[in-house]
């Protein structure tokens, strides 16, 4: 088993931050301020014709014709690039197989990570490394898509479609005028 001294890149610690949606969601932060995707203003994100190097940016962006971010997050959970990230995080002793807790922990916390003590140091260590935890990218890793530091992204990046439901709902009819009536018959 080899042992980190060091968290390697932003998704190490995203991941041991947040699991594997905080790991997309940093993704989709770096895609944004690398302008690999655009983020329009329904919280839908489109790609652009930029070609990322970063292999969680290029998933997140490959996932997208036009989505909003929880079918990003479907889509990496078990890419490949995640995968090589959890075995990774798994064999340097931070993160604990998920078997170990899930049964006993899972349905009380609802964690989807859990860090081994040298986990949650190497956590401690990279809030503090400026050349590692930076941009918004570094904000979101840490803290959530509520950290963006844009806040009209972070709010449109955590909008919820609304459900049928809550759509307002319109009937349009024709009343013996020749106009068009239209009343909007939603509750509230």
């Amino acid at each position: 088993m080899r042992r980190m001294n060091r968290l390697e890149t932003i998704y190490h610690v995203a991941y041991l931050a947040g699991g594997p949606d905080r790991v997309t969601d940093t993704a989709v932060a770096g895609a944004l301020e690398r302008k690999a995707a655009r983020l329009g203003s329904s919280g839908v994100l489109r790609r652009t014709s930029a070609k990322p190097a970063d292999p969680f940016v290029l998933a997140a962006v490959e996932s997208l014709p036009k989505v909003r971010i929880a079918r990003v997050r479907e889509v990496l959970r078990e890419s490949e690039p995640m995968r090589a990230l959890r075995a990774e995080l798994l064999a340097g002793g931070l993160i604990l197989p998920a078997v170990h807790w899930r049964r006993a922990w899972h349905a009380v916390t609802r964690r989807e990570v859990w860090a081994t003590k040298a986990g949650e140091r190497m956590l401690f260590l990279a809030r503090k490394d400026p050349s590692l935890v930076t941009g918004a990218a570094g904000a979101v890793a840490l803290g959530s898509l509520g950290a963006h530091p844009d806040r009209r992204l972070a709010r449109l990046l955590t909008l919820t479609p609304p459900s049928a439901r809550d759509r307002a709902q319109v009937a349009v009819g024709k009343p013996p005028d020749g106009l068009t009536a239209v009343v909007d018959c939603s509750a509230g």
